[in-house]
């Protein structure tokens, strides 16, 4: 039986990405390298997703993988930080320092569809609908990213991680729905996305709903967040693995920058009161009056003019949409956004 070696001796910085690589063991088992990751995809993910798929025909139950453990492992190979072994409610990565940072796992692969002509689920491998035959079916791919806060404590606490590691697994092509991209995403938990998020929904929002803040991939309050990828492999239709990005081997982190404001025009918690609050923090005239999508364009055009910065105008985001609906609340951000 093999054993993956355990994290080097480390620096006493939170980065994980400079943490030393050793020749002592495989480096297919050896953390913090691309043969790792790809071995742990082929292993964890690949050979099970395929015996799920094989056994699916037989038993007609759904194709998924459960992939939220997976998507700590994976995490670990690639920050090259050990976890918590403790699963879901422990530190899901622990630091050199002592601190720790979370993972959030969203996996949009092989849900369920439902038949636009009777309303039957059809799961991913079938190509017609199983009670009516019909070609005509709706595939999902709305999964999302789940941060539950149940209390005072537990909303306290969002903003004691180093990071959130999002980890995304999603089709390349939505329609053919073969080649699979694995993400993750960087998250400073600190920062004003991020933290005037988690406050709004846990004041304004929680209070009326039981379900958890549900965090969609490349939507206006993710991409305020400034995300940063720091891993993305591309598992193709032979399952043969490219990996594209990986900490200091292949690529460079890439920060995810806020869309074309345009594009924002149709959000509802993008209002015209919010665009005018944007204009004035990035000190930009608009025209007197407009629809949204009129404002959003004058802005996008002083954008591009004034070659604002992406994490400027992640941060002008943020306050546009947060600040005002937050005025009674500072006492719940961290204390440097305070």
């Amino acid at each position: 039986m093999w054993l993956p070696r355990q994290v080097g001796s480390a620096t006493s910085t939170a980065t994980p990405y400079n943490l030393p690589v050793t020749q002592e063991a495989s480096r297919e088992y050896e953390v913090g390298t691309v043969a790792a990751s790809e071995a742990l995809l082929t292993d964890l993910y690949i050979s099970l997703r395929s015996a799920l798929r094989r056994w699916s025909l037989v038993t007609k139950q759904t194709p998924q993988a459960r992939m939220g453990y997976v998507g700590q492992h994976l995490a670990s190979v690639v920050t090259g930080f050990p976890g918590g072994r403790s699963g879901a409610r422990g530190k899901d990565l622990i630091l050199p320092d002592g601190g720790y940072s979370e993972i959030k796992t969203c996996y949009r692969v092989d849900q369920l569809g439902r038949c636009l002509q009777c309303a039957a689920g059809v799961a991913s491998i079938e190509e017609t609908c199983p009670l009516c035959g019909s070609t005509n079916i709706r595939r999902n791919d709305d999964s999302k990213w789940l941060i539950g806060i149940r209390n005072e404590e537990e909303m306290r606490g969002l903003f004691t991680p180093q990071r959130y590691y999002l980890v995304l697994f999603d089709f390349a092509d939505f329609v053919s729905a073969t080649d699979i991209n694995a993400r993750i995403y960087e998250v400073n938990p600190r920062d004003k996305g991020f933290a005037y998020c988690m406050v709004d929904y846990y004041v304004n929002i929680a209070p009326t709903s039981t379900a958890p803040f549900n965090l969609w991939p490349f939507q206006l309050k993710f991409e305020a967040m400034k995300p940063l990828l720091i891993y993305h492999a591309v598992i193709q239709s032979d399952d043969t693995i490219e990996t594209l990005v990986f900490p200091h081997q292949r690529g460079a982190p890439q920060l995810v920058p806020p869309r074309a404001l345009t594009e924002y025009a149709r959000s509802q918690n993008m209002t015209t009161e919010g665009i005018q609050r944007m204009a004035g923090i990035l000190n930009a005239p608009l025209p007197p009056q407009g629809t949204k999508h009129r404002l959003l364009e004058a802005l996008e055009e002083h954008r591009h003019s004034q070659f604002w910065s992406d994490e400027a105008v992640a941060d002008a985001l943020a306050e546009a949409l947060y600040a005002e609906r937050l005025r009674e609340h500072r006492h719940w951000l961290p204390a440097e956004l305070q």
